[in-house]
């Protein structure tokens, strides 16, 4: 939405005329503002005159441009710039010959060869030497006359694969000469020197291995060690402020604590390496066996190094020669592929294979052609892929067999089977192609690849036929998608039965041969029927054809970024040409008019009215054109999304996302791509950095003999400087670390990315998960037990409920005040049990007090009600039931927006509605006693609602009948039966009052068992899994938005710098390490604890010697200055506690509330209490905490807050921190040694080589997680506080209420005296003489008062008459009056506590958390608040845009 123009030039104008009618000036202004500065108020009220828009704006909605049409797509003009490099020799397909310098270009096309070299492979020099050779030959037989004219001449491969044969025979000679017979088996020599070899070999590697593996045991098992201890130790942190509190409560001896199991993390770990370990010392001891069977042929030829060396030369010409026929092979498949799928007819077809291509005697061209190669890839129509059988020395034996009967010309009864039997099952094989260094860049950087097997049989699926057309189909899908409004769309599908009549029979005839060549074996077989895929593949050939016959050509070099203009252009191109009418060649607009004859209908309607005719009849043919680009795209770019993600299953490419998709072939992310590569293999090591030039864009020249670690550094320094891509910083792995000056920030391996052996990562997020679960089960217990007590309060609000067991619900709260989370789990079913079965039970006789009022209604309403004589014109009365109390002040109930006042006091009429109940499950209900509003009415105020009391029975008023009243003091009322929970009161409360570790083996009374607790919806089962750990960085941007400085010296650049507080696992054992190093360079390695005040990681590590001691002081003086006072009792050190139980111990001890349900009715806030008696109101303490209520737990963990909020970096110089670039979302934390510079304000840093930091799998700090628990700790006291206070109320409203009933009745009685007496004389039965019940010591004493002052009055005159004895009954009248009004003002304030009670437990259900999170310190409750709702705990408390010079 955008402001309407006229509304933003009003403003303007109107703002303008007000400063010109003002004349404000800057002296004016600055008065202005000094003069109200000091009042908010004032200065608010100015500003909102000044900037407050004295008009409405208009809005207007925004144009959807993503829709525009084709004609508003812009062509991408690119500059016209020469090509690069191309190869300097190929292999001409047709001929088999080397070319240098091949035509490519207008006149020729190529494709590349992908294989696994195995072992000696053809080279150029070796070419060279055949084909010197075979003129030699020539000459000598031209010579002797032997020469033979008009014979075909040999090509290049026929010239090398002969010289092979040449070489296997002539060394086939040398060896039966040195054993000396005609008659030799050299199949059985050669297989003996091959064994011999192996053998040697292979109990070197053994041996090898099972060092690696023994070391690589050692370590695993002193991790597990560690985190075993942590993961212990953190996992009981959660209860142990809770089991203090217990230890400290009066039920220490009935406390049962269940003990969690013993913790043993990383033992699956340790399993892998032990059976690692024994499968290398298996191998071990298999090698030896072989080595010993060996041990005769291993002599044997020690002492004939001379036929030793001849066999060894033998297996390299059987290696040449099978390289010689794998040449031959491929440029008869590459010759089958151009002629059979859809590419470009030109001139030449050229071959490139990496063996004999490139001069490797030329350091020049070699340098250059490694460089240039991934472009080369990129730029050939297709890439040949053989994949082989791996590789194997032994593997000799059979190829000279092989060559035997290739002599003779006869079958060899040993082939073996291919490999792979077709492309479906690649996957299944796992090829070895896809572990090598070169084959990543051959598979990413080709258009398309075709795949061949071990016996060169082609491994085809029916998408390949698409030819070119597989790479462009995913940019021609990007470009329609921008043409929804093309006039040819319909939801039909396309008739390719019409294709054929569109296309000309020369055009038909080309699609034939095409169609006749559709592979019709499976493909990756994802979703599609391989008869469906042959048919979709068919019909995209059709519309290819047609596409071509209109003259539409596609470039062929395509990105994401100028696939929509450069398909445009294309477009636009071809449909002028159709529509101009120049040209001689017809063709394509006959194919133009029958294809329009075959399309569905256009809505011409929809093209632009403000175009020319020409160009009108231009729009429309470009419809046409993208109406077939549309059809090609639905048939075909399923299949090839599908093929495409196959390939790159079994390629091991899934993280590159964008090349799945078919979008991209570089500008991958560096880390997902060095990555990839990390597994992969070279024969040359250098070659793994070499390799991936061309992925990662970058160029420069190579030089082997620099070794890897520098070829890596090298690369990496290009990456940074021609993309800014800071992901190649992402890396992890203590002994990862570049030993190259300046660049501590590079690893020295490509395993550093993604690194499966950092095995801290997988521990941290373990460890995590563990206390994560433990947190969970108390926030689901805190749930439970929460719901439980917010049942037993909803139905405690009902007044009908009547006779319900307190006792019970009165323990219930204590034993949730009293116990811990760990205790309540096992428990909270059956206390759930019990408050059900309260409710279930109130519920039924509820439903029957109902029924007796329905039947006495009934009742009522059929007696007979004729007026007789003898009635009394009196209305019996009854005891009026206030229901609202004139002219009192105004009450205000709370809620979470602040301050309500209460609901005004309705009218007569609006009383009979049914109550609505409040938040608080069953608050806010009607109560017996509600206050009216400020401001009501004075009708209203004066004359209250009087209605009939819910404790008196409704009866039928008296009629005028003959019949008499009933007696005054009889009672109308049905005796209540004695309560159903009375028969199983005994064994609950024998249940309850169970000491918790009986209580757990004990059970409820059956009837309990069928009642189902209700479940809170966030108690679910999975409600409180731990949260999703997703790798940080990956996905995001990791391009950096700021300079990046390399150079011989190091990397500079902006950083954000977070402090931390590091802790060593052992330092005494890296002192000792310290001590015995010789050269301040040298590496030692440990273990350490990095903390960001909130959350830590444990991590390894390796650094120089002076980088550990300077941080080794630094942690002592943070352990003296900042956990001084956590440790001045103790007697020891942060780290000497992190060294034996690898976390802060819990010292916060919570005394609980002891008495019962009194003690705990006169607490505010649910914390833990002193012994020392508090004052009504106050807040109680824990024995730990401060003045201000924090534990000490909590001022820890403040104090390390303040300490890494520093905010001068100068004084964090020193210290090992945390950096990583700033404005790169996708940068990771690292640990860095950060220094003060040689210029004031400049740092200098060196990256410590260690294990991942990722705080998403981070643990929080033990302090925080005490805070945590004294959080959860106080909101359940909090709430038993409020079940508590209203339970008193609630009894004592009862009671209240019967004391009132007692007084109605004997006000009542007093008037049937009165009226009796004055209607039939005296002789009345005293008052006194029958007393009604009464219930509760107060009521009796009230009543005893009563009595007394009754029997002296009717003592004083008990034999008068007349006037005399009616007024002695007036005064007996006028007693039982008072005792009426007593107990109803006795009432009244019960009940306004009882609204009181109810307004303030309403206010604290919907603001507990945050009336709990008050007492928290304000620098914590972030963080507690975060814990509560599983959030992650990232560095959030760093120096942002800190320039640093890393070396």
């Amino acid at each position: 939405m955008a402001l309407s123009l006229d509304a933003a030039q009003f403003k303007g104008n109107a703002f303008a005329k007000m400063l010109d009618a003002v004349d404000l000036t800057p002296d004016m202004l600055a008065k202005t503002f000094k003069d109200v500065g000091e009042s908010p108020e004032k200065l608010r009220a100015l500003l909102n005159l000044w900037f407050v828009p004295w008009f409405k704006p208009t809005f207007v909605p925004d144009r959807d441009y993503a829709v525009a049409g084709l004609r508003d797509v812009e062509f991408f003009g690119t500059a016209d710039l020469p090509p690069g490099q191309l190869p300097y020799r190929m292999f001409d397909i047709e001929t088999g010959n080397l070319v240098e310098f091949p035509a490519i270009g207008v006149r020729g096309q190529y494709c590349m060869l992908s294989h696994r070299w195995k072992g000696v492979e053809l080279s150029l020099g070796y070419i060279k030497e055949a084909r010197r050779k075979e003129l030699q030959r020539a000459w000598e037989a031209l010579r002797d006359g032997k020469a033979t004219h008009g014979g075909v001449q040999k090509s290049d491969v026929q010239l090398v694969l002969e010289q092979c044969r040449v070489d296997v025979e002539e060394q086939e000679r040398l060896i039966k000469e040195l054993v000396g017979g005609k008659h030799v088996n050299i199949a059985e020599l050669l297989e003996r020197r091959l064994k011999a070899r192996a053998a040697q070999d292979t109990l070197g590697w053994a041996r090898d291995k099972e060092n690696q593996t023994k070391s690589k045991l050692r370590f695993a098992q002193i991790e597990q060690k560690i985190f075993s201890d942590l993961v212990g130790q953190m996992q009981g942190q959660v209860d142990d402020k809770m089991e203090e509190h217990l230890r400290n409560s009066g039920e220490t001896g009935n406390t049962f604590v269940p003990q969690p199991p013993p913790y043993d993390v990383g033992s699956e770990v340790v399993k892998e390496v032990q059976d690692e370990l024994e499968d290398a010392e298996t191998k071990l001891k298999t090698a030896e066996k072989k080595r010993e069977s060996a041990r005769n042929d291993i002599e044997y030829f020690q002492h004939h190094c001379h036929l030793r060396d001849a066999l060894d030369e033998l297996v390299c010409h059987l290696q040449r020669w099978k390289s010689a026929i794998k040449l031959e092979r491929a440029v008869q498949q590459a010759d089958h592929i151009f002629k059979t799928n859809v590419f470009q007819q030109r001139e030449n077809c050229y071959l490139w294979t990496d063996t004999c291509c490139i001069d490797k005697t030329n350091g020049g061209e070699l340098s250059e052609s490694l460089s240039l190669m991934g472009d080369w890839y990129a730029d050939a129509e297709y890439t040949l892929v053989q994949i082989d059988t791996p590789f194997r020395e032994s593997d000799a034996v059979e190829d000279w067999r092989r060559f035997e009967y290739e002599k003779t010309e006869e079958a060899n009864p040993k082939d073996t089977e291919p490999n792979i039997q077709g492309f479906e099952g690649i996957g299944a094989y796992d090829p070895e192609w896809s572990t090598r260094a070169w084959t990543l860049q051959e598979l990413v950087m080709s258009k398309t690849s075709f795949f061949v097997n071990s016996d060169w049989a082609p491994l085809s699926r029916p998408v390949e036929s698409l030819g070119y057309f597989y790479y462009l189909i995913p940019f021609i899908a990007l470009y329609t998608r921008g043409d929804p409004r093309n006039i040819y769309r319909t939801e039909e599908v396309w008739n390719s039965g019409a294709l054929e009549k569109i296309l000309s029979p020369e055009a038909f005839s080309e699609l034939k041969k095409l169609r006749e060549n559709i592979a019709v074996k499976g493909g990756p077989g994802l979703g599609v029927s391989l008869k469906g895929e042959v048919t979709r593949v068919d019909t995209a050939l059709q519309l290819i054809t047609v596409l071509g016959a209109l003259g539409v050509r596609i470039p062929g070099n395509l990105t994401s970024e100028t696939a929509t203009s450069e398909i445009a252009r294309a477009v636009y191109l071809a449909s002028a040409d159709l529509t101009s009418g120049k040209g001689k060649d017809s063709s394509k607009r006959d194919h133009l008019v029958r294809l329009k004859e075959h399309l569905p209908d256009p809505d011409l309607a929809s093209l632009p009215t403000d175009i020319g005719k020409q160009e009108r009849q231009e729009e429309v043919v470009q419809h046409a054109i993208n109406f077939v680009l549309q059809c090609l795209v639905a048939e075909t770019e399923g299949l090839i999304l599908a093929d495409r993600q196959y390939i790159a299953g079994f390629g091991k490419v899934q993280q590159l996302g964008a090349w799945q998709q078919g979008m991209s072939r570089t500008g991958f992310s560096a880390q997902s791509v060095l990555e990839v590569s990390g597994r992969r293999k070279a024969t040359v090591a250098t070659d793994r950095s070499y390799a991936l030039m061309g992925i990662l864009g970058v160029r420069f020249p190579t030089f082997p003999a620099e070794g890897y670690v520098k070829a890596l550094a090298r690369l990496l320094d290009e990456v940074v400087v021609t993309h800014n891509d800071i992901s190649v910083f992402n890396w992890t792995g203590m002994e990862m670390g570049s030993h190259v000056r300046g660049r501590s920030m590079y690893p020295a391996s490509h395993t550093a990315y993604g690194n499966q052996e950092d095995r801290g990562k997988r521990y941290n997020l373990l460890l995590s998960a563990r206390v994560q679960d433990r947190m969970d089960d108390v926030v689901a217990t805190y749930h439970s037990v929460i719901q439980t007590l917010r049942r037993a309060i909803d139905f405690l609000k009902d007044k009908e409920r009547k006779n319900l067991p307190f006792e019970w619900i009165e323990r219930i709260v204590q034993l949730v005040l009293l116990s811990s989370f760990r205790e309540l789990k096992p428990q909270q079913e059956a206390f759930g049990k019990i408050i059900g079965y309260i409710k279930e039970h109130s519920e039924k006789e509820r439903q029957e007090l109902a029924k007796e009022k329905e039947a006495k209604l009934a009742e009522a309403a059929a007696a007979p009600t004729a007026i007789g004589k003898g009635t009394s014109l009196l209305k019996r009365p009854t005891m009026p039931f206030v229901q609202s109390m004139p002219s009192l002040p105004t009450t205000s109930s709370f809620s979470l927006s602040g301050l309500k006042k209460s609901t005004p006091v309705k009218k007569e009429a609006e009383v009979t509605e049914a109550p609505k109940k409040g938040r608080f499950s069953g608050f806010g209900k009607t109560p017996s006693f509600s206050l009216s509003k400020k401001g009501a009415s004075p009708a209203t105020e004066q004359a209250p609602v009087v209605t009939e009391a819910p404790a008196t029975p409704l009866r039928p008023e008296p009629t005028d009948g003959i019949a008499d009243p009933p007696p005054p003091y009889e009672n109308t009322e049905t005796p209540t039966a004695q309560p159903s929970w009375k028969i199983v009161d005994r064994e609950v409360m024998e249940y309850l009052l169970t000491p918790t570790a009986q209580r757990l083996a004990k059970t409820l009374p059956p009837d309990f068992q069928a009642i189902k607790p209700e479940l809170h919806q966030d108690e679910q089962p999975g409600a409180y899994s731990f949260r999703k750990h997703s790798l940080e960085g990956q996905g995001l941007d990791t391009i950096s938005p700021n300079p990046i400085t390399v150079n011989n010296s190091g990397i500079q650049g902006l950083f954000d710098i977070q402090r931390v507080i590091v802790t060593m696992i052992d330092p005494d054992k890296l002192r000792r390490q310290i001590a015995k190093a010789v050269s301040p360079h040298a590496k030692i390695s440990g273990w350490c604890s990095v903390s960001t005040g909130f959350a830590r990681v444990i991590t390894s590590f390796a650094c120089e010697r002076r980088i550990l001691e300077q941080e080794l002081d630094v942690i002592e003086s943070v352990e003296a200055g900042v956990l001084r006072e956590q440790d001045k009792d103790k007697g020891e050190k942060r780290s000497a506690r992190l060294a034996n139980s690898l976390s802060v111990t819990t010292t916060t001890a919570a005394k609980a509330v002891k008495g019962g349900i009194e003690n705990l009715s006169g607490q505010n806030d649910g914390d833990t209490t002193n012994s020392k008696a508090k004052e009504p109101g106050q807040d109680a303490e824990a024995p730990d905490s401060d003045s201000s209520g924090n534990t000490e737990e909590e001022r820890l963990v403040s104090r390390m807050i303040d300490f890494i909020q520093e905010p001068q970096l100068g004084l964090v110089a020193g210290e090992w921190v945390l950096a990583r670039f700033s404005g790169a979302p996708g940068a990771n934390w690292f640990l860095c040694h950060l220094e003060l510079g040689a210029v004031p304000g400049q740092f200098y840093g060196h990256r410590i080589a260690a294990g991942a930091i990722d705080f998403h799998n981070s643990t929080p700090e033990p302090g925080l997680v005490n805070a945590w628990q004294t959080y959860m700790d106080r909101k359940k006291r909090k709430m038993c506080c409020i079940l508590a206070d209203y339970l008193r109320s609630r009894t004592t409203a009862q009671d209240s209420e019967e004391r009132l009933k007692a007084g109605s009745d004997l006000a009542r009685q007093g008037l049937d005296m009165a009226v009796k007496g004055v209607g039939g004389g005296l002789g009345l039965r005293s008052p006194g003489a029958e007393k009604p019940p009464t219930t509760g010591q107060q009521s009796a004493g009230v009543e005893e008062e009563g009595a007394g002052k009754e029997a002296e009055e009717s003592g004083e005159d008990s034999d008068a008459e007349g006037e005399e004895g009616s007024e002695s009954v007036f005064d007996r009248v006028l007693g039982q009056g008072k005792l009426a009004a007593k107990a109803l003002g006795e009432y009244t304030v019960l009940a306004v506590a009882e609204k009181l009670f109810e307004m303030r437990a309403d206010h604290l259900d919907r603001s507990l958390a945050t009336a709990v999170l008050k007492r928290t310190p304000k620098s914590l409750r972030t963080a507690v608040e975060n814990m509560n709702d599983n959030k992650s705990f990232l560095p959030a408390m760093f120096h942002s845009s800190t320039q640093v010079h890393m070396f």
